[in-house]
């Protein structure tokens, strides 16, 4: 067994968790606008909702705040009214039943040996009965983008379901982007106009990516100027493409090999041999780049580099 780098470190916890912790969660401001719009889409009845991003944003997560959030900041929600919540988690499901059965299962009803039509119309009395006691559903489908045409229809139709003052179901479709590809689609016209909110989350800009690391590692118990040198710090946030998964898994395999090396902090080095690992080395990173694009971004990027900088120096200065 390797050696345990939170105890080396003295820290309090892993900083970089493998899977989506609302604890730790880092208010980046993409995330934020997209977190604000879907709890204001949903505080005002809207039917279909989308988040897309790209693989390694924290769309899952941010699902997972959405929720902890709707309670205490719904003004509705306050005066009586309620959500059921059913969160299915992998959109590989291969027919119209298999979609019912998973919703029904999810929400704790019965959804074996039954037919499509008994499936449906089962969902559509829980849904309409939840209404009129004024407890709405709310359906979150994440890796929607695996969701077929067909499907998405079905979901469109189950949205339709609404009373004089409010619909019985409200649905959150969340995935890569290439699910809006397919909402575009000439047969799906009528969901695609359903669609009241598009909210979208973007990898960290650099500034934002430093913080992201700063605050996992104080979230962790340490001090950040005692594990990273700002060098090694920058170097994680520019070869990751502030992409916090990313960012994670280089960070901690960072923070493992500088253990094992025995070293009280993460150098260059560290972080080279991480980013090698994960595949994220400068030269890979910039075989990517198109020349032609690189060049009119070298100032903004020097300037990104500098705000940095100095944002790294004012948690070192202290």
């Amino acid at each position: 067994m390797g050696i345990l780098y939170p105890t080396h470190f003295q820290l309090r916890q892993r900083p970089f968790p493998a899977t989506p912790d609302p604890a730790r969660y880092y208010p980046a401001t993409s995330h934020e606008r997209a977190l604000a719009r879907l709890l204001d889409g949903l505080d005002d009845g809207e039917g279909v909702l989308t988040l897309v991003g790209a693989p390694g944003t924290g769309k899952t997560l941010l699902c997972h705040c959405l929720l902890e959030r709707l309670s205490s900041v719904s003004p509705s929600r306050q005066q009586g009214n309620a959500l059921n919540i059913t969160f299915l988690t992998n959109g590989h499901i291969d027919s119209r039943a298999g979609l019912l059965q998973a919703i029904l299962y999810d929400l704790s009803l019965p959804y074996e040996g039954r037919s499509e039509q008994e499936l449906r119309l089962a969902l559509t009395e829980h849904l309409l009965r939840g209404y009129a006691e004024k407890r709405g559903t709310l359906l979150i489908l994440d890796e929607a983008q695996h969701l077929t045409p067909d499907l998405l229809e079905e979901l469109r139709l189950l949205g339709n379901l609404e009373a004089h003052d409010g619909k019985a179901l409200q649905v959150l479709l969340v995935g890569q982007p290439t699910l809006l590809e397919t909402l575009r689609r000439p047969e799906l016209t009528a969901l695609w106009q359903r669609v009241a909110v598009r909210a979208e989350i973007e990898p960290l800009p650099l500034q934002e990516a430093a913080d992201y690391l700063l605050h996992h590692l104080r979230v962790a118990g340490a001090r950040p100027e005692r594990l990273f040198l700002d060098e090694a710090l920058e170097l994680l946030c520019r070869q990751t493409g502030g992409v916090p998964r990313l960012l994670n898994q280089a960070a901690n395999q960072a923070l493992r090999l500088a253990a094992e090396a025995g070293a009280a902090q993460v150098d260059v080095e560290a972080v080279l041999e991480a980013l090698a690992l994960f595949g994220l080395t400068e030269e890979e990173t910039n075989a990517d780049q198109n020349e032609a694009e690189a060049a009119p971004d070298a100032a903004s990027f020097e300037k990104e580099k500098v705000s940095c900088r100095l944002l790294l120096g004012s948690e070192y200065a202290g």
